[in-house]
């Protein structure tokens, strides 16, 4: 039986290749616990040709994938601010809450030199971290939140869709980071957890390991604490030691990022304001630091399955897939995905996978 994480690769792999007409289809096996097949068609025939140095996902300005350029890194960014969804279309591709956009997203990691092209997953933290306790009612032993808001339903979404493409990265031998503020509780989401127990599996109980640091060691206005996730050590020189009374402002010249104030039953709140946002901007010196560890981190990254020789097929693979719980994917949804890509009117299914995948929806 093989582990999850060794089962994705070698699904996607022998799917890719699969050519119809002036366009390349992507056949593949979609990953994580409920498997998914489909057949995605791209807009240009040389586009698959293309590789990437390193991945920005949830890029926002994109300081890491500027300071990756210049120092000669192809690297591609992945963020909503990069394409506005016309009026007259349902899915954004630049929105991994869109169908489109996460088919784009693991069709570009599928585009990564083996081994050689680290990812980073800033993950939306709005409804993550501390100061939304108040709405989303998350905590350590209740990370999912309270489901009736949509903001609640839309973060539990993205989450676990990006810890699919995390065990992607891994899959693909890359080295990925991914950051959160800290108080965030991104660290106990269940299908975190169930991802990390998957790498530990293979590379053993130090295959990832979790680094702190304050961004005004990297020119930050705020001292704001983050924290971060890493199949590689390399990533705990991000960590430049505490925060001392000289490095800190005074008082009086302290960027305020919330207001206090009173609801009505005489409870002290807090609300974000306006200068809160710019603190999720990278400043420059940490881009480039993250930048300047690319290489320590290709060399250290841990948690790739050993590929078999000879290389099992797809379909041996897929019906040798091990139980799993769904429970720990419930906002993921998968079936969004397979509609997407199944509908497509260009899609060619190969003869083997007939029998599994249907003929219509």
């Amino acid at each position: 039986m093989y582990q999850p994480i060794y089962s994705i690769y070698y699904i996607c792999t022998p799917l890719v290749y699969c050519i119809y007409t002036l366009n390349i289809i992507y056949c593949f096996l979609f990953i994580i616990y409920l498997p998914l097949h489909a057949c995605l068609k791209l807009f240009v025939s040389d586009c698959w040709r293309q590789t990437y140095d390193y991945y920005e996902f949830y890029a926002g300005v994109g300081n890491i994938t500027r300071q990756a350029r210049s120092c000669g890194y192809k690297a591609l960014r992945f963020d909503i601010l990069d394409n506005k969804k016309p009026t007259n279309r349902k899915s954004n591709f630049m929105d991994l809450a869109s169908p489109s956009g996460w088919a784009l997203a693991v069709v570009a990691l599928l585009r990564a030199k083996i081994g050689n092209s680290p990812a980073h997953f800033a993950m939306k933290c709005s409804s993550l971290c501390r100061m939304n306790i108040g709405t989303s009612r998350r905590g350590p032993c209740c990370s999912l939140g309270f489901h009736e808001y949509p903001s609640v339903l839309l973060s539990n979404k993205l989450l676990e869709r990006t810890c699919c493409l995390v065990l992607l990265a891994t899959a693909l031998g890359a080295a990925w980071t991914l950051e959160q503020p800290d108080g965030s509780v991104l660290e106990f989401y269940p299908a975190w957890r169930t991802v990390m127990q998957s790498i530990f599996a293979i590379g053993g109980p130090r295959a990832v390991c979790k680094v702190k640091w304050w961004m005004q060691h990297y020119s930050a206005k705020t001292p704001k604490r983050h924290y971060g996730y890493a199949n590689t050590r390399a990533v705990m020189e991000l960590d430049r030691g505490k925060l001392t009374k000289d490095q800190r402002k005074p008082r009086h010249e302290r960027i305020k990022t919330a207001d206090a104030y009173y609801d009505k039953h005489g409870v002290r709140r807090y609300k974000g304001n306006a200068n809160l946002r710019p603190t999720e901007i990278y400043p420059m010196p940490f881009a480039r630091r993250l930048v300047d560890l690319l290489e320590p981190m290709k060399e250290t990254a841990k948690g790739s399955p050993v590929a078999p020789v000879p290389t099992p097929k797809a379909v041996e693979t897929f019906n040798q897939w091990p139980e799993v719980n769904p429970a720990d994917w419930s906002f993921a949804d998968f079936g969004e995905m397979f509609a997407y890509l199944r509908g497509n009117r260009h899609l060619i299914i190969p003869e083997e996978w007939r029998g599994t995948i249907p003929d219509r929806l």
